[in-house]
């Protein structure tokens, strides 16, 4: 055997193989369900390198698996799922849109532009981040009635477009006398 294949060399028990099997399978992340994949494939002998060219990764993730694996186990395994991006909205802003927000019923804009007044610098994001912000921290707000005024004239007007009888005077009908 060559040093490469001593350094990722596993071994696994039935229900260490079941396991990896089922996550290969049904895991709800990705990265999780390849490294599962790639595990499998190193039990069954493949080279890092091929293993890592057949899932899209480095043959040094395939490497990192299975020092994780073998240090930690299955938590070994699935640590590491630290990926995405960086918040854009810093939580000092956001504490700062909540309290104003639950002062009194401001619209979104109206908020944004307390908060930016509050700290003296610009909002490092959009009106929807922030608005995502602050539902993700359970709270949640309407629209004020200024805002709706606009969708409610639309709806009306909409809505007139059927004719309407006049109540006061009747009906004509077509016999003319």
């Amino acid at each position: 055997m060559s040093r490469t294949n001593q350094k990722c060399k596993i071994e696994l028990s039935e229900a260490e193989m079941t396991t990896l099997e089922q996550m290969a399978l049904n895991h709800p992340h990705r990265d999780f369900r390849v490294r599962a994949t790639g595990l499998l494939h190193l039990v069954r002998g493949g080279k890092p390198k091929e293993i890592g060219d057949r899932l899209g990764v480095s043959h040094q993730a395939v490497y990192n698996w299975s020092h994780a694996w073998r240090n930690l186990g299955l938590i070994g395994l699935l640590g590491g799922h630290a990926g995405g991006r960086k918040t854009v909205l810093p939580a000092a802003l956001l504490d700062t849109a909540e309290a104003i927000a639950r002062s009194e019923a401001l619209s979104l804009p109206q908020i944004a532009k307390r908060v930016e007044a509050t700290h003296q610098c610009a909002l490092p994001c959009c009106l929807d981040t922030l608005s995502n912000g602050l539902k993700a921290r359970g709270f949640s707000f309407k629209r004020t009635r200024f805002s709706l005024k606009k969708n409610a004239s639309k709806r009306i007007s909409s809505a007139c477009k059927v004719p309407l009888v006049n109540s006061a005077k009747a009906p004509e009908t077509g016999n003319a006398t």
